[in-house]
């Protein structure tokens, strides 16, 4: 295999990945509407289409893997490689999360009265746009980017922890109120969670670039000590 058809294996890697990635952003979104709509119907679909992300990781994990092991890559090709095989694994998790966000659907959707709160659009919008730029920052090699998306998290954070209080204080005004507040809840942190796989991602691109592993909140105060 020459030198020139390894780059155009690696750009085939680059490729799907987004295509992974476009599609998980997809999900998330097509999630979050099924949610506040209470779509079932639409939930349903999501939940069943779920294994084109799983079979995409597969096969990411199988470039990946034939890569390492027929090439031997080094350097900047190296950490390439890994990044986008452990890039993969969090997009799934992230798909995993929007199904997540289904069952809940599905379950509001039954007989429960409590309305989604605009907090979980909130919640969604930030999630998906932490997604779009974790995926950008990989795509660009752009750092900076990556660091944004890290802090951002932050946000979506004390946007999940708000939304607990919130929903304790309706479930202790009305005990009707206890089942739908759980499940919007759990939504919640399912959101949280995405927030979490994409500064996952976003420190991979960090590692991809400069070669170096990084801790969420030592990255932070790092790139706060350089401004």
């Amino acid at each position: 295999m020459t030198e020139t058809h390894f780059q155009k294996k690696l750009t085939e890697v680059r490729e799907e990945l987004l295509k992974m990635g476009g599609l998980v952003e997809e999900t998330i979104d097509q999630a979050t509407k099924a949610l506040v709509r209470r779509d079932k119907a639409l939930a349903q679909r999501i939940i069943d289409s779920d294994t084109r992300i799983d079979a995409m990781e597969n096969e990411m994990e199988i470039r990946c893997v034939t890569l390492l092991a027929t090439q031997q890559p080094v350097a900047v090709d190296l950490r390439f490689i890994t990044t986008a095989m452990r890039i993969s694994t969090y997009l799934e998790r992230m798909g995993d999360r929007a199904v997540n966000l289904c069952f809940r659907t599905k379950t509001l959707a039954a007989d429960d009265p409590l309305t989604v709160p605009p907090i979980i659009t909130e919640m969604a919008a930030i999630a998906q746009t932490m997604v779009k730029e974790c995926l950008d920052a990989f795509v660009r090699g752009d750092v900076e980017l990556a660091y944004k998306v890290l802090k951002t998290d932050d946000e979506l954070d004390a946007l999940n922890r708000k939304l607990l209080e919130e929903m304790l204080q309706h479930m202790m005004t009305e005990c009707r109120l206890i089942r739908g507040g759980v499940e919007l809840v759990l939504a919640g942190r399912h959101l949280e969670r995405i927030g979490d796989e994409a500064t996952n991602v976003s420190e991979e691109v960090v590692y991809m670039v400069e070669g170096r592993t990084i801790k969420h909140k030592d990255s932070l105060e790092g790139y706060a000590a350089k401004k």
